[in-house]
């Protein structure tokens, strides 16, 4: 009998102390999670006591850390791109705007001969018409990148599609002297995707081809390892990794004056587009062409 009490007055011995061990591991834990909340420590949760329960605890605290971390990060991250942004769209605007405000000033001098007034009218008018389009852009964006912004996917013939993009844009490629090669397959290409949203990205990459490439132009549209793949390229050797690795950003231009020009957000809409339609798009520097890629799943 005495064996038996003796035994039992050790496990109760034993359990008092885990649980006095428990207990200070939880405070530890109390004091380690109090010390990240307050921004004394980016550490995560360590403990001292062998306990699965103790153990699988500390691995969810630090589960939740690293998703706190990479959303704070986040924030910054977006906190600074929308300065940017915002400081990017004044600019933007201001331009246009001081121009128009500018040749304004010049039709109330009363001096100004008629064909004067007619140039300085006509450059008004032009620099409106580059001021509203900059702003449908803005507007698109933000309705492109809302959630609320739905597509209505069906069969598209690829193919011909990309012939109807093309032929909008053969004088534009006649005034910068560009004659791009095409390298089509003949075999239809059939996607499921919004035509608009597919329009859409064609113009915005062809339009921005047009716009800065000073060489051999190439468009190549293959079917490859169960995708639909279509690659636009052009030299480009004022562009590095820097640049590349920023296209897609909103109001990103590689022109760092960016005096006169728009800003950089047909490349984004694009990019935006081909994510909601379930694909691909993607920008590579090889040799000194830009090489952009849509992908589509067949």
């Amino acid at each position: 009998m005495i064996y038996a009490v003796i035994a039992l007055v050790l496990l109760v011995l034993i359990l008092l102390l885990r649980l006095v061990l428990i207990k200070k591991e939880l405070r530890s834990l109390s004091y380690q999670m109090e010390r990240f909340h307050q921004g004394l420590t980016g550490k995560k949760i360590d403990i001292s006591l062998l306990d699965k329960d103790l153990e699988d605890l500390a691995g969810n605290i630090n589960q939740l850390i690293d998703l706190t971390v990479q959303s704070n990060r986040n924030r910054i991250r977006n906190d600074r791109e929308l300065r940017q942004a915002i400081a990017n769209m004044s600019h933007d605007l201001r331009t246009p705007l001081t121009s128009i405000r500018g040749y304004i000033q010049l039709l109330e001098v009363n001096n100004a001969s008629v064909e004067k007034r007619q140039k300085y009218i006509s450059i008004a008018h032009t620099t409106t018409k580059r001021l509203h389009s900059l702003l449908d852009d803005f507007f698109e964006l933000s309705t492109v990148q809302s959630n609320d912004y739905h597509l209505k996917f069906e069969p598209l013939q690829l193919n011909s599609l990309l012939w109807e993009i093309m032929a909008s844009f053969y004088d534009r490629f006649n005034e910068r002297q560009l004659e791009p090669k095409f390298h089509v397959t003949d075999e239809v290409v059939i996607i499921h995707a919004d035509e608009s949203a597919v329009k859409r990205v064609l113009e915005n990459i062809i339009s921005n081809v047009v716009k800065h490439a000073t060489g051999e132009v190439s468009i190549c549209l293959k079917k490859l390892s169960g995708k639909i793949v279509l690659v636009v390229s052009n030299e480009a050797g004022n562009l590095n990794d820097h640049d590349i690795g920023r296209l897609f950003d909103r109001f990103y231009t590689a022109d760092q004056s960016r005096s006169g020009r728009r800003s950089g957000l047909g490349l984004s809409i694009a990019h935006s587009l081909m994510l909601k339609m379930n694909g691909r798009l993607t920008a590579e520097l090889n040799d000194g062409y830009l090489e952009m890629k849509c992908e589509w799943n067949q």
